[in-house]
């Protein structure tokens, strides 16, 4: 089978980039798929994580970014040339490539439409990595009326067009189910990157809790930091330790309480998670949750924000987790309290954590893509 991975351009390490590593590495490998990561924007950038020689990459340059750089109406205009210019170029790609199937994000509708312009036999998947609530919330944030009136537009366009193409992966059944009855979808979670062998060692009491993901609105560290300060008050041994880069660094370090701090993202975060006791995850809202499966596969049991609509489609409120009302930082603070103050309950259920993380294991979730990718031809 040819299939050909569609993404802008894989340069940061986020979830998306490991995601499409990890399946690349394994099709290419194990599955013996003719398997491309087709970039348009690489910039001659290195891959943030490893890739198999078997992986072939490819780099249309054409950077749509460029067209930022003009004054309006000359950027608009300037947009609708590379636009064209991105549809040409997957068109001739694809006249090579002769693929079976290329799978691309649900990242722009612009650069979907420029898909299904150039595509030809190809069956045509979008993979809802950000997730609709992603869009939508992008949306309800933006506060001046013009840009929230062009965004509106955006999200209908994306709907619209996603509504062209063969199919569409969803994370979880929150996202498939706002995506809505228009496409025909099937849901498949992400995966563990890795399960590791060793976890943390519950016999010790790091009186450490561990927070990992991009400095930013979404990711709720402000909020993180309100209830740690409460917390605090109760638990002054435990700290804090934040794991990420992003715009909000300045900010966030600016409000830093005692015992939390905030270091660079790393490539070695399993080690971290091995050595914390819990994982708190403050999103305002989730797409899915990698982390969160991250941390359990270490044996961290997990205290969240039940945020649409990741978490509650990972956690089991008092099982392997505690989830805090979404946006409450008094709720927050509580659920850590209570994770913190009791350790025998703390250990139980990373120890669950653990076994309920193995459903996500690579093995089982590259099984029904290769399934789903197998039916799609059959069609």
């Amino acid at each position: 089978m040819r299939i050909v991975f569609l993404h802008h351009a894989n340069v940061c390490r986020g979830g998306i980039e490991r995601m499409l590593s990890v399946r690349a590495n394994t099709f290419a490998e194990k599955m013996g798929y003719d398997v491309t990561l087709l970039t348009y924007e690489q910039n001659h950038e290195p891959y943030p994580y490893p890739l198999s020689l078997k992986v072939k990459c490819v780099d249309l340059d054409v950077k749509l970014y460029k067209a930022y750089k003009y004054p309006y109406p000359l950027r608009y205009l300037k947009k609708l040339l590379l636009r064209h210019q991105l549809s040409n170029a997957i068109r001739d790609f694809l006249k090579e490539a002769k693929a079976d199937i290329v799978v691309c994000t649900d990242k722009d509708a612009h650069e979907l439409r420029a898909l299904i312009r150039a595509h030809t036999t190809e069956k045509l998947v979008v993979e809802a990595h950000t997730g609709m609530i992603d869009h939508e919330m992008q949306v309800r944030e933006t506060r001046n009326i013009v840009r929230r009136f062009f965004a509106v537009i955006d999200l209908n366009r994306l709907k619209e067009t996603v509504c062209q193409f063969n199919a569409l992966i969803a994370l979880t059944p929150d996202d498939a189910h706002k995506w809505g009855a228009f496409i025909r979808k099937t849901i498949i979670p992400n995966c563990l990157p890795e399960h590791p062998e060793q976890k943390a060692d519950t016999s010790k009491d790091y009186k450490r809790a561990i927070a990992v993901g991009r400095l930013n609105h979404q990711k709720g560290f402000d909020l993180l930091l309100q209830a740690w300060r409460k917390v605090q008050e109760r638990h002054t041994d435990w700290h804090l330790d934040i794991f990420g880069d992003g715009e909000d660094l300045a900010e966030l370090s600016a409000k830093l309480p005692p015992h939390a701090a905030i270091h660079p993202s790393t490539p070695d975060i399993f080690v971290e998670y091995q050595q914390s006791d819990l994982l708190v995850c403050s999103s305002r809202w989730e797409s899915f949750g990698l982390i969160i499966i991250e941390a359990m596969a270490c044996g961290l049991p997990v205290v969240a924000f039940d945020c649409d609509n990741g978490p509650r489609n990972i956690i089991t409120d008092g099982e392997d987790g505690l989830l805090a009302r979404n946006g409450d930082t008094d709720d927050l603070a509580e659920k850590l309290c209570q994770m913190i103050g009791q350790k025998d309950q703390r250990q139980k259920m990373g120890i669950t954590a653990r076994q309920n993380a193995a459903r996500f294991k690579s093995e089982s979730i590259i099984t029904q893509y290769d399934r789903f990718y197998k039916s799609l031809l059959e069609e």
